[in-house]
């Protein structure tokens, strides 16, 4: 009786190429295919870091920026439009000046052009504490209320600003356009009637 034993090819060579592959070769083989990896990992494009969030109503500077921008010398100029208390009209020029700055806060004064002859005490010095709302046209205890950021276009020129209600312990209300990226400078002021006060008219922007 005979016995015929049948291999199919292809197992043969397989058998006699793995029988014949040294350690070291597969060791090679292991290392180039992890260098290759390596290599396609480089190439793989970067992904770019998520943008910030920002929050539309938190306050756009903080006390140390506007410490940093409002140095001694810095000068605000207005054009002034609108009504004031007796529904007068008013107009020319506010200007805004901080003379010295220290670690505590501001000292500004303001003058108008022409002078209506009753802001006799605006050119007086004012020191004004640190705050996130900037030494100018600062109101005493003041509340604010930001609605959130918009484009505001004025004389000099469109800026990205964060809008905001201002209202103090005296009755006052500003409405105020912060420049976002220009730290303790408003691109737009409306100061409002006082609440406190009956029969007030007052309107004017800045």
């Amino acid at each position: 009786m005979r016995t015929h034993l049948h291999v199919t090819p292809w197992l043969l060579l397989l058998a006699v190429a793995c029988g014949g592959e040294s350690k070291g070769s597969a060791a090679d083989a292991i290392a180039k295919a992890v260098d290759q990896k390596k290599e396609a990992k480089k190439d793989e494009p970067k992904v770019a870091p998520k943008p910030k969030v920002v929050d539309p109503t938190a306050a756009p500077w903080t006390v140390d920026a506007i410490r940093a921008a409002m140095v001694p010398g810095t000068k605000l100029v207005y054009e002034r439009s609108g009504v004031d208390a007796k529904g007068k009209k008013v107009g020319g020029k506010l200007t805004y000046a901080l003379s010295n700055a220290s670690d505590d806060g501001a000292t500004t004064s303001y003058t108008l052009d022409p002078d209506p002859g009753t802001n006799k005490a605006s050119s007086q010095p004012a020191n004004t504490p640190w705050s996130t709302l900037g030494p100018f046209f600062a109101m005493e205890k003041p509340t604010p209320t930001i609605s959130g950021r918009e484009e505001v276009t004025v004389p000099a020129g469109t800026f990205m600003a964060s809008k905001a209600e201002i209202a103090d312990f005296f009755g006052n209300h500003k409405t105020v356009w912060m420049i976002v990226d220009k730290p303790g400078v408003h691109a737009k002021v409306i100061e409002s009637a006082n609440t406190s006060t009956e029969g007030d008219k007052t309107q004017i922007t800045y």
